[in-house]
């Protein structure tokens, strides 16, 4: 029996993972930007389709180092919607978390079990925060980094080719996630002898999509020096110390406090061992942190930026020590912790769903053509710094389309944008009341009393904190709109 579960203990953590992230991603999951995601796969769809009312808002852009997942999941949103089509992503994304993980302790001859320990950190910043690319390109940057590892190990020609072709899925999903991958690679490389042949391996294997993204990450380094309509560049020293604990409190206490354990118990292993452990991991550990520290919070327009980059050093920690530095009762204790942060995991999500059940069945009709959100709870939920409601009605766009509102049609890094001239206000808080006028309807989450200039409409559907708000000369249906 024991042999047994030795021998397939990983296909059923493998099987248990893919099960329990299901899960997650089901209905209504928390994640920020998700539905706003979704929202951007469902427009798309329907101006590649050639729908004329929703040209007439928005227009079909092809950004670069952005949003990878937008194309490769665009085919599952023609043939369901773009909400399925982003739980989808996200689900898929949490997958390859583990298995790029696998490859990479694989690559640096470190046990599987290590696996366990990683777990937790799929549920990083990019994931309760939707950032969807990002957490995209995540996986990529460790497949990348296996595949260089093997390329030095045993000169194959299919190493520079995996290499290759995962640094351009890390580029094309998130630029940030590339550069840290570049900066992390050549310092491992920097520790192998010859020294020649694993650099010469490096730049072959990052040189073509690094010209590539060249010229947009001239923009982005403009950017962080010039004025404009972005966040200035910001460094903040305290967020890249206690941000984590400030922000991590109801999706759990070991959200931040776990990870962190994990990779300072190898990391004083490392200390302890370092005369008999190679030199490579702890190098690349390094690049990573120094590029957390010297990375400001706000760079180019992206806020919270470098509180996207912890999860990258605490995959690398994971390599520093082989299995014999760990003692058993360490070992049972470090994987107990990790599973127990999944547990609080899962203990959010629960708490989160029950937050926002009615949401389903506001969403199960197609809207009239131009629709927006409006939360009267604020953007905070079960006493979360996160924004969890930002764009939580964007689930009703992602699935049906029309012209919504709120899902970055504003923002240059984007497939879907505003045409020249056209707009719809993102935040009705943040607009005078008449913009409200600009909507045919509107979903409202939380009790709270209407506002005066909303108690003219006329409410459609309720369900819990849930209400379905539509003005008395926009209750027929819009003739372009194509609900599915």
């Amino acid at each position: 029996m024991l042999a047994a579960i030795r021998k397939h203990w990983l296909r059923a953590a493998l099987g248990a993972w893919a099960a329990f992230t299901a899960w997650c991603v089901a209905g209504f999951p928390p994640p920020v930007d998700l539905p706003a995601h979704g929202a951007q796969l469902e427009t798309l769809k329907n101006l590649l389709s050639g729908d004329p009312g929703v040209s007439a808002v928005y227009e079909v852009r092809f950004p670069l180092g952005y949003g990878l997942t937008y194309w490769l999941f665009l085919p599952l949103a023609f043939a369901t919607n773009g909400a399925f089509a982003v739980r989808t992503a996200l689900w898929v994304t949490l997958q390859l978390f583990p298995l790029s993980q696998l490859a990479l302790l694989r690559a640096f001859r470190r046990p599987d079990w290590y696996l366990l320990l990683g777990l937790p950190l799929a549920f990083n910043l990019s994931y309760w925060y939707g950032l969807l690319p990002g957490l995209f390109a995540q996986p990529f940057v460790f497949f990348a980094l296996a595949a260089y590892a093997r390329g030095l190990d045993s000169p194959s020609w299919r190493w520079p080719l995996l290499l290759n072709l995962a640094a351009a899925a890390a580029m094309l999903s998130h630029l940030v996630a590339f550069v840290a991958l570049c900066l992390g690679l050549v310092a491992f490389g920097l520790t192998r002898r010859p020294l020649f042949r694993s650099l010469r391996a490096a730049v072959l294997g990052l040189l073509a999509p690094a010209l590539l993204c060249l010229p947009k990450a001239w923009a982005m380094a403009h950017r962080a020096v010039t004025e404009g309509p972005w966040p200035p560049t910001e460094y903040n020293l305290t967020s890249h110390f206690a941000w984590f604990f400030q922000n991590y409190r109801p999706e759990g206490v070991l959200a931040a406090a776990a990870p962190l354990a994990v990779s300072a118990v190898f990391a004083a292993l490392y200390l302890w061992r370092c005369r008999s452990e190679p030199v490579g991991p702890a190098a690349l550990l390094f690049a990573l942190l120094a590029l957390y520290f010297a990375t400001p919070k706000t760079l180019s327009g992206i806020y919270l930026i470098s509180v996207r980059l912890p999860v990258l050093a605490a995959v690398a920690s994971l390599l520093l020590v082989s299995a014999e530095a760990i003692v058993r009762p360490l070992r049972v204790g470090l994987v107990l912790l990790s599973l127990a942060s999944l547990a609080e995991t899962a203990i959010f999500h629960a708490r989160f769903a029950r937050a926002v059940a009615g949401l389903e069945e506001m969403v199960r009709e197609p809207p009239p053509w131009r629709h927006g959100y409006l939360s009267l709870a604020g953007r905070r939920v079960l006493g979360s710094k996160h924004v969890y409601l930002e764009h939580l009605g964007q689930w009703w766009t992602a699935t049906h389309g029309g012209a919504g509102h709120n899902f970055f049609a504003d923002a240059e890094h984007h497939p879907v944008r505003f045409r020249d001239g056209v707009a719809l206000p993102s935040d009705l808080w943040a607009f005078p009341p008449e913009a409200a006028d600009q909507f045919d309807a509107l979903l409202v989450f939380g009790d709270a009393p209407l506002p005066p200039h909303l108690l003219g409409w006329k409410e459609m559907g309720r369900a819990h904190s849930w209400r379905k708000l539509v003005r008395p000369a926009s209750m027929q249906p819009a003739p372009h709109h194509d609900a599915q």
